[in-house]
């Protein structure tokens, strides 16, 4: 999941055997957090719930980061990458069928956070 913010962009990578990083444009972020159970069971969960969304988005070969306020997912599959962007504020507030997505993305990046492995 790409963030866009006004100072950057931050990609959130969750792959299925649990490796987890945090990328943000600013050059900071993280490697490893799947080293610990409690991302990589996150992350897993978040891997899982996207298998049931991927159908719904449009197949990609490009790789454009969101809009300033946008969330762009990229769903890796065996088949291709698939994508769809839509404002931040419509998952937030649960007006977009991605919400429940979003919400595990953002459950990856608690789980981050409270190992204190992110500001």
């Amino acid at each position: 999941m790409d963030t866009g913010y006004p100072e950057g962009t931050a990609t959130l990578v969750s792959l299925a055997d649990g490796t987890t990083s945090l990328y943000l444009e600013s050059g900071g972020g993280m490697i490893g957090g799947g080293a610990h159970d409690i991302v990589a069971n996150a992350t897993k969960a978040l891997v899982l719930d996207a298998e049931k969304y991927y159908e719904r988005l449009t197949q990609t070969t490009s790789f454009p980061l969101p809009a300033v306020d946008n969330v762009r997912f990229f769903i890796l599959t065996y088949s291709g990458v698939y994508t769809t962007e839509a404002p931040e504020a419509d998952m937030g507030e649960e007006r977009h069928h991605l919400a429940p997505l979003f919400f595990k993305c953002h459950d990856v990046i608690t789980s981050l956070r409270e190992l204190e492995l992110i500001g």
